[in-house]
């Protein structure tokens, strides 16, 4: 494969891209008619509480449903757009997504070339040919929005919140450059161009998803590499106003990163690993990231990488202190190549920069594809830009980068095929991914929703071979037994014992819902209303469950039911207490009041809501709804009840 500049003009270039948005499109399409999955569910909820919305007070109750600030507002908009397809149809949403993805390649393409005619300005001693900045971003579009990591970033619904942050980053990116590079404007609209890159994108990035505060990261990489000529040459007022949009955001991320990081330090978390084992970890993600983008292969891409083993120390497992080793070497070469060798300094640095929130000390979780959709950004770009630039062993250069975007291709068409069927997508995972537990857990609950329940029992039962300890699947396995009629005594009895000392896992306490309705619907002999409240209480003496705000609010939650079932008002009050005090939720105090108006009891109803503290809910939720006019009203109609 020989790649020639002068065959990609302006308007061939144009038409080369569409035929690459065709192709992205081809490739992705039978994706499109998967089901939803994993996070969709949690984050999309609300969607199904909201027939319409009457006041700006409706529309605040919707956006105050994540529990951090500033709770990614925007994405969670472009989800209200479509809430009359949820739950029952994917399909759009998904090509929403889609379409958000070929959107952020066009500007992907845009912002190469520029930065590709930038970094040729005073740096090439004879003309260039004509076509090579098309060609460069054309080469780097291509291998971004075709590599095969990215699926789970676009297929997956949640995931929007990553791309429209990604729009916004490449929107800032390029007012940004045209306020650095377009010297013949006025130094006030140059300004404006860079108060609106740095500033205002970097605002509605934010508010997409948290990472988009690295947009500044990603201006100082390229003024520290391929801009270094241009911010030179910068007016004063130019580069003063650079800097005060770029070092105080780089500053904060830095300042929470530290302050994660110290408040973590010896907590106890609702993760198997301290925080630092995170760092020792994530150099080996990183590396993992970077292997599974330069050699696509099918089967190895997917949301469930819950297996993946934990570093406890520089040689637990040997890789680490070799990851750490390479990880460090990169970054050093990336520094001391910002001059000679910018395209490889701004690869790196654009790579590692836009991985600091994610894999550093934030207690996320480890490991997650999507992560790298904007990180490989400045990835492609370098390698588009660096191909077009090439003097020596061009040809083969061309044909590594021919077939592997050819595996790119095939291996992306046959992801896609996988995630088309929700069937498909468990076998798939759960084969490739046999030390997952929640791709075991996840085939269990298709093979029983097929109504395979031996099926799924013997999945379980596999996976518990593997993980006897794990609470998760411990839990699963009662149920599924129950549902079998082949539950006895002393399998309760084995599922106490180990949820007084198990590890936290979300799978165990969210099943507990399941397994209290089994046992107020009698539907499974061996497991009595008692047994549940009495396991229930277990998992709660439990440490890693009770200093959990959400599964102790959740068991608690579950224990109000338990009562109200049961007809026991004191015990429904004082569960609901307990859930509001881990867990702070507005609608619980006036669910309290509603049932002490059923009991007669209105004045203490009025008390409950009268009482309330408001100031325990969510800094988001307190900013956009006003939860004591709602308990006002509220106490008002129950004083003019008759």
């Amino acid at each position: 494969m020989h790649l020639n500049a002068a065959s990609f003009g302006f308007a061939r270039a144009w038409l080369w891209l569409v035929a690459l948005l065709i192709t992205c499109t081809a490739l992705y399409w039978p994706a499109l008619r998967g089901p939803f999955l994993f996070d969709d569910f949690p984050n999309l909820s609300a969607l199904a509480s909201i027939d319409h919305l009457a006041s700006w007070r409706d529309l605040g109750i919707y956006l105050s449903q994540p529990r951090e600030f500033p709770g990614r507002p925007l994405a969670m908009l472009s989800f209200l757009l479509q809430r009359s397809d949820w739950p029952n149809s994917p399909f759009p949403f998904k090509l929403a997504n889609l379409c958000l993805h070929l959107g952020c390649g066009c500007l992907v393409f845009l912002l190469t070339k520029r930065l590709s005619q930038a970094f040729s300005l005073g740096r090439e001693t004879e003309s260039q040919p004509p076509g090579q900045h098309e060609l460069a971003a054309l080469l780097a579009t291509a291998a971004w929005l075709l590599t095969p990591i990215a699926i789970s970033g676009v297929v997956q619904v949640v995931q929007r919140m990553t791309l429209l942050m990604a729009l916004f980053i490449l929107l800032g990116m390029l007012a940004y450059l045209r306020g650095i590079l377009r010297e013949d404007l006025p130094i006030v609209r140059r300004a404006a161009w860079i108060l609106t890159g740095l500033g205002l994108c970097t605002v509605l990035s934010t508010l997409c998803k948290e990472n988009g505060i690295l947009l500044p990261t990603y201006a100082l990489v390229l003024d520290a590499t391929v801009l270094r000529p241009q911010i030179n040459r910068l007016p004063r007022p130019l580069k003063w106003l650079r800097r005060l949009l770029i070092w105080p955001a780089i500053l904060f991320v830095l300042y929470c990163l530290i302050h994660a990081g110290y408040a973590a330090w010896g907590q106890a978390y609702s993760r198997d690993f301290t925080v630092g084992e995170r760092l020792l970890t994530e150099p080996r993600v990183l590396a993992s990231y970077v292997g599974s983008t330069l050699f696509p292969r099918f089967g190895i891409y997917g949301l469930y990488h819950d297996n993946f083993v934990i570093s406890h120390g520089f040689g637990s497992p040997i890789s680490t202190a070799l990851c750490i080793v390479l990880l460090v070497t990169a970054l050093v070469l990336a520094l001391a190549s910002m001059k000679r060798r910018p395209l490889l300094a701004m690869a790196i640095l654009w790579y590692l920069g836009g991985q600091l929130i994610e894999s550093s000390t934030v207690m996320l979780e480890l490991y997650f594809e999507h992560r790298n959709y904007v990180p490989l950004i400045g990835v492609m770009m370098a390698v588009g830009i660096g191909m077009t630039r090439m003097r020596g062993h061009r040809r083969f250069v061309h044909l590594a980068y021919g077939t592997w975007l050819l595996a790119s291709c095939l291996t992306t068409a046959l992801s896609a095929r996988v995630y088309a069927s929700e069937n498909l997508l468990a076998t798939a995972w759960a084969q490739a991914q046999p030390d997952s537990i929640r791709a075991q857990i996840y085939l269990a609950s298709q093979l029983t929703k097929s109504g395979h329940l031996d099926q799924a029992l013997r999945t379980i039962a596999a996976a518990q071979e593997r993980y006897p300890q794990n609470a998760g699947l411990a839990v699963n396995r009662i149920y599924l037994q129950c549902k079998m009629e082949t539950l006895r005594a002393n399998d309760l009895d084995e599922l106490d014992h180990l949820l007084r000392t198990a590890s936290f896992d979300r799978n165990a306490f969210q099943n507990m819902e399941a397994l209290r309705e089994l046992a107020a619907n009698k539907q499974c002999p061996a497991l009595d209303d008692m047994r549940w409240k009495d396991s229930a209480d277990i998992m709660l003496s439990n440490a890693r469950y009770r200093d959990d705000a959400v599964s102790n609010g959740f068991i608690h939650y579950q224990k109000h039911l338990w009562a109200v079932q049961h007809g026991d008002l004191n015990m429904a009050m004082a569960e609901l207490d307990a859930a509001y005090q881990a867990d702070p939720d507005a609608n619980i105090p006036r669910l309290q009041a509603k049932y002490l108006v059923s009991a007669g009891l209105r004045a203490q109803a009025i008390d409950i809501l009268r009482d309330s503290d408001t100031h325990r809910l969510a800094l988001l939720r307190r900013l956009l709804v006003d939860d004591r006019a709602i308990n006002a009203q509220a106490i008002d109609d129950i004083e003019h009840m008759k």
